[in-house]
């Protein structure tokens, strides 16, 4: 029943166009990538532009927990859903009990007075409407992005100038927060300048008279972003991270079986190393190499495989490089984002040339920025165009995101590889 009300509610919010598109939770074609690329893209431009950007991130202390019921269903309401259904809601939220058990022993049995059922298949979908129009805290040039409860508020600036509208929109929401009873947990949120050099001391904001602290890393969504966006502290992180479990998993397990050795890997010890890869993939050697000694060392500890060279070694394993993955995610991004897979914006981040009929070849192309630094020619969405562009139409323009995974698959990419 929650499914069928929940698929309904949401096909008609949609619909509506009520959700807000800063929103990346809950929903399909939504997702932390999502949410990572459409702020870091936002990021790149102002720093294209020699600007600073000012990043507040904010903390709801048990915001799924805090939700007042009356509040909630009052927003449901104001959102045309009535009558039968907003009373069924109103049931499904009231008179819920909850206790505790520890080893068969039970406590007292309470009311739950607040918050949307987690584990529920209703509850995520509730909350996000509950939050949906805290969008309309931004001001002036301020944008935000938001992952269920897990706000960014933003804002581009001249170095050593904190935004007026920045701190305008955070004005705008403590009251928004207080108008909802929804409490900030100051203490945990956190400014981020990206694109201050020297010893700039970072932008000073406040919420409620209180000074919120300065970082010059935070981990947003997973991915530890630092002021420069080199994303050195995350890389570093995963590595030792996977070159943990690959000492567990060798001290843990006698067998050196390949088949199972490859299947932990790619269970146990490869996801640390690629999660939201589109978002932070590098382009510098040290960085690159870096990544890879982590399998590199991996297969080199199989007895078996010992003496042979890496390619050998994953040629008999049946593994590809790293480097190479992290590159098929990115032309895999692109895919979607180009057939409506994603919810990102394809004609708000990429420009195409479309050759004239005439020409030997007619298919559409991507265009990369003439120059820019770094950080701009290394983002997301131009990394990956000079490969994009060389694969064949019939490929670049396939029906299904399966077929594409498979037919890139056969694709001689080392080319493009600086490890190749």
């Amino acid at each position: 029943m929650e499914s069928i009300i929940k698929d309904q509610l949401v096909s008609y919010l949609l619909r509506k166009n009520y959700i807000s598109k800063k929103q990346h939770a809950f929903l399909r074609r939504h997702s932390t990538a999502t949410n990572l690329l459409e702020c870091t893209h936002d990021w790149v431009i102002s720093l294209s532009k020699n600007m600073c950007v000012d990043v507040v991130y904010i903390d709801f202390s048990r915001a799924f927990d805090s939700i007042v019921f009356s509040k909630l269903l009052s927003k449901l309401s104001s959102y045309g859903i009535d009558g039968k259904l907003l009373s069924w809601l109103d049931a499904f939220l009231h008179n819920r009990l909850q206790y505790v058990v520890i080893e068969n022993c039970f406590s007292n049995v309470s009311d739950v007075v607040s918050g949307v059922p987690q584990g529920s298949v209703l509850g995520p979908i509730m909350f996000l409407i509950f939050i949906n129009d805290i969008e309309t805290v931004c001001c002036g040039d301020t944008d935000l992005q938001l992952f269920a409860d897990d706000l960014k508020l933003y804002s581009s600036v001249k170095v050593s100038c904190n935004s007026l509208t920045l701190q305008q929109s955070i004005d705008n929401l403590a009251l928004w927060a207080d108008k909802w009873q929804l409490n900030i947990n100051i203490s945990k949120c956190a400014v981020l300048t990206i694109g201050a050099k020297g010893g700039y001391c970072g932008s000073v904001y406040f919420i409620n008279n209180t000074q919120l602290v300065s970082t010059n890393s935070f981990i947003d969504l997973g991915i530890d972003t630092d002021s420069s966006l080199s994303y050195h502290n995350h890389i570093s992180s995963i590595v030792s991270k996977a070159a943990q479990r690959v000492g567990i998993l060798f001290r843990g397990f006698m067998t050196r079986d390949l088949q199972f050795m490859r299947k932990a890997f790619i269970t146990y010890i490869r996801p640390l190393l690629e999660y939201n890869s589109c978002v932070w993939n590098p382009h510098q050697k040290e960085y690159i190499n870096l990544i890879e000694k982590v399998q590199r060392r991996f297969t080199k500890r199989i007895p078996s495989l010992r003496d042979l060279s890496y390619a050998e070694r994953l040629a008999i394993i049946n593994l590809e490089p790293l480097e190479l993955r992290r590159l098929k995610t990115d032309l895999t991004e692109y895919y979607k984002i180009f057939n409506n897979l994603d919810a990102i914006e394809c004609s708000d981040h990429f420009n195409f040339y479309e050759p004239l009929a005439s020409t030997r070849s007619s298919s559409p192309k991507l265009i990369k920025p003439a120059k820019g630094n770094n950080t701009v020619m290394f983002s997301f969405f131009n990394r990956a165009i000079d490969c994009w562009n060389s694969l064949p139409h019939n490929l670049r323009f396939c029906n299904s995101l399966s077929t594409f995974k498979r037919q890139l698959c056969t694709i001689d990419l080392s080319s493009f590889l600086i490890f190749n």
